[in-house]
């Protein structure tokens, strides 16, 4: 995609100040230091707890549109396309001085004409969610954001089918994912492999569920959570908390899953929601197992 300018452009400052802008270069983001240090500088600017780590692989992953002002990096989006038919998008944000001004829309128009006719997932915040109903995204679930500093002794729980995951594992867990998600991101889960620690659930030599645990923001994340029932799911989250004590450990649960108030008993407390849309159809899941723990708000 090739560098779009984007003219007359204002931005409002803290001292709510006015200042005009001649145009907004939006462009590719790339994984050089100049952009993977903006990003995270634009994320860190609306509290947002990414490292550059966190950057680093979501870029890997996926695409990215970055907008910059007089050579500043004041807004960002990313998707990540699995196939030619379904993506996610993600870490929308533009800087609080460029917020009210256009940007946003002008990163949705750039990001929807690079994923073509893909349906399209993304989690809302309040604040986006009208830019996002403009766009023809609708409601269909929520996503809820568990965490908390684990205490450095747990409680006894029984660990039941759960093992760590042997390299062999992998294609079976890809699969079911591929099942749960209703799309190969074979890519993903392999990089989070490499990255953290994986378990799964097996009986009779046959494997029905996996978590995977990776570092990510504050501490540690726990996902995607892929089983065939809410107490495998719980199992295999109580597996990595154990692994954890004393850590930071954020689990993003869907809407339906059933496990927000087993969590906030476990010592991860609700801290916020957000609102599931999408564009077009999502492809349907198939098998037993289905998604209780996202492998981010982004990347779905």
């Amino acid at each position: 995609m090739a560098a779009i300018f984007v003219n007359d452009v204002t931005a409002q400052s803290k001292d709510r100040a006015i200042s005009t802008f001649s145009s907004v270069l939006v462009r590719p983001m790339t994984g050089t230091d100049r952009d993977l240090d903006g990003a995270l500088s634009l994320s860190q600017a609306v509290h947002w707890p990414y490292r550059r780590d966190d950057w680093s692989l979501a870029l890997e992953l996926g695409q990215g549109l970055l907008a910059e002002v007089d050579g500043q990096i004041v807004a960002s989006t990313l998707w990540w396309s699995y196939g030619d038919a379904f993506a996610t998008c993600g870490i929308i944000i533009v800087s609080p001085a460029m917020q009210g001004r256009g940007l946003g829309r002008a990163l949705m128009e750039n990001m929807l004409e690079a994923t073509g006719d893909r349906a399209l997932l993304l989690n809302s915040t309040e604040e986006g969610h009208r830019l996002y109903e403009s766009f023809g995204f609708s409601d269909i679930s929520t996503v809820h954001q568990h965490q908390a500093q684990l205490p450095d002794v747990l409680s006894a729980f029984p660990a039941g089918p759960v093992r760590n995951m042997r390299a062999g594992d992998l294609p079976a867990i890809a699969k079911m994912d591929e099942q749960a998600f209703g799309a190969e991101r074979t890519r993903l889960i392999e990089s989070f492999n490499r990255i953290g620690t994986s378990a799964v659930i097996e009986r009779n030599g046959s494997i029905e569920g996996f978590a995977m645990c990776r570092p990510f923001g504050l501490g540690h994340a726990v996902g995607p959570v892929v089983a065939a029932t809410a107490g495998d799911a719980q199992s295999l989250i109580r597996h990595f908390m154990v692994e954890k004590p004393g850590g930071f450990l954020r689990v993003d649960t869907t809407g339906d899953s059933g496990l927000g108030d087993w969590l906030t008993a476990q010592g991860l407390p609700e801290v916020g929601h957000v609102t599931t849309m999408i564009r077009g159809q999502r492809p349907p899941a198939a098998g037993q197992a289905r998604i209780y723990g996202l492998a981010s708000q982004s990347f779905g």
